[in-house]
């Protein structure tokens, strides 16, 4: 089936905004680090679809032109548990554009919980003659065992950059490739603050599902999703930090979802 993806990678968007931020105005690039995240999340849906929990790992390398990273996620549902490994990078293509690719993999282990591949590009490009204005173009593709179920996503937005303020905007276009049945989805977000000391924001969304469900008899899901989230990020010290996200999720007639999620950084 092919669910309304709000964003490209999750839990990226904070470094996307940053390494933006610092091609926009071709800064020398910072001397190369490393950087983990380690994340935790708890959420809580109703209509019998019960807690969802899973933890997140990532490292990241950050070069001056190509800055890969790995990552490792889980999550628990009432029906199972399933892994996914990823891998990715953030490539600086010239002083004005930058692109991030990657690719997750979960191995099937009775649960369904994530896509078996899926594959994400996203290219940024700074507006010429337009002072901190950035346009996006992302493509997904998602995979599952049955070859008929996925589909993709095409992806279109665009990100201002005003004083302390990131302000950014996104529409998706999804496909089903079981019924080849489109559907659509925009979000609206922003983040204040500054990288070092805090950062806080929040986006909304909303849009539609359509896709059809394989078994023995065939089933058209259409499904109305209503999305916002808010989250704090503080820096302790120069190299360490955390994040604390709350996101409320309704999918019309289906369910209400309430998360929290709290993730750790740190340079080294």
């Amino acid at each position: 089936m092919l669910a309304v993806t709000w964003y490209t990678f999750a839990g990226t968007a904070p470094l996307r905004a940053q390494r933006a931020d610092s091609v926009r105005v071709a800064q020398p690039p910072a001397p190369a680090n490393w950087h983990l995240q380690l994340s935790t999340f708890h959420s809580s849906a109703d209509n019998g679809f019960g807690i969802w929990q899973g933890q997140d790992a990532r490292l990241l390398y950050s070069g001056k032109r190509l800055s890969p990273f790995l990552n490792v996620a889980t999550q628990r549902r009432p029906n199972g548990r399933q892994e996914s490994y990823g891998a990715g990078a953030y490539v600086v293509l010239t002083p004005w554009a930058y692109s991030i690719v990657g690719v997750g993999l979960a191995p099937t282990s009775g649960a369904v919980l994530f896509p078996r591949v899926r594959s994400d590009a996203s290219l940024f490009v700074a507006v010429p003659g337009v002072k901190g204005v950035v346009v996006s173009t992302g493509f997904t593709d998602l995979r599952f065992d049955d070859a008929q179920a996925g589909g993709r996503i095409l992806s279109l937005g665009s990100m201002v950059y005003r004083g302390k303020g990131i302000y950014s905007g996104a529409v998706f276009f999804n496909r089903d490739r079981a019924s080849g049945a489109p559907s659509r989805s925009w979000q609206l977000g922003g983040q204040w603050g500054g990288q070092g000391q805090y950062w806080v924001g929040g986006s909304l969304g909303i849009g539609n599902e359509a896709y059809r469900l394989i078994s023995t008899t065939p089933f058209d899901a259409r499904f109305e999703n209503r999305f916002v989230s808010a989250f704090a990020s503080k820096w302790f010290t120069a190299r360490t930090g955390a994040t604390l996200r709350l996101d409320f999720e309704r999918k019309v007639d289906v369910f209400d979802r309430r998360a929290v999620q709290l993730m750790y950084f740190v340079d080294f």
